[in-house]
């Protein structure tokens, strides 16, 4: 693991911004949870560019440091993978190498600038996903990875997007639903969430991105 994943300033910058929220995030897992342990994660949407990633990424950012936990982002979303770019790492063959090769899951971690974020991007596309994620290597290499971390966070395909996530889902403990406000009708939401549960997936909450507020911001906790 000598490669360091690094985040531009910019998407620091919107880490920061979201401190405050993001602080509150392991509370409201476990709340939400009760006693039942929750550890691994899939991040999911309706459709593209709902800010899945970047829900996912602030999600293990929140965790690791300011809830200095030990937290594994994964690169899930092998149609369209972005977390390579986001942490400037390149020529790793991750997630696909880990399932299709006998590679140790050790060989396909990264290091990040944040101690306690380890990261398993993918550079490269594939799109024969779903007989990768069928074979018991998957289930296998999630069970040894869950015991290394205290969370796990998988950055996933969108269900309408891909055929795969549905399927993938089921393996986590819980799933949480990205949603663009004012772009993605609550039909549409509902329908995504009920093929989760008939494919056996756990769907804990859904996190409202991209909120347009026309009052100003302060306000809207006093009303």
């Amino acid at each position: 693991m000598s490669i360091i994943g690094k985040l531009s300033q910019d998407v620091k910058d919107h880490l920061q911004r979201n401190a405050g929220e993001l602080s509150r995030i392991e509370g409201n897992i476990l709340s939400r949870v009760g006693g039942k342990e929750i550890k691994t994660f899939y991040i999911t949407s309706c459709g593209v560019s709902e800010g899945k990633t970047t829900v996912a990424i602030s999600m293990a950012y929140a965790l690791s440091t300011k809830a200095n936990l030990k937290v594994l982002l994964v690169e899930g979303n092998l149609h369209r993978p972005k977390i390579h770019t986001l942490f400037h790492v390149n020529n790793v063959n991750g997630l696909a190498g880990l399932f299709l090769s006998n590679t140790d899951y050790k060989g396909v971690l990264i290091k990040t600038e944040y101690e306690n974020l380890t990261i398993i991007p993918q550079t490269s596309k594939v799109f024969n996903t779903l007989e990768l994620f069928r074979t018991d290597k998957f289930k296998d290499k999630l069970h040894a990875l869950r015991k290394e971390f205290d969370y796990i966070i998988f950055d996933g395909h969108s269900i309408f997007s891909s055929s795969d996530a549905t399927f993938v889902a089921r393996y986590f403990d819980g799933v949480i639903f990205v949603v663009e406000c004012e772009k993605t009708k609550w039909g549409i939401v509902r329908e995504a969430k009920e093929k989760v549960e008939i494919a056996g997936g756990n769907v804990l909450g859904i996190v409202l991105n991209k909120r347009k507020y026309y009052i100003p911001k302060i306000l809207y906790g006093k009303i």
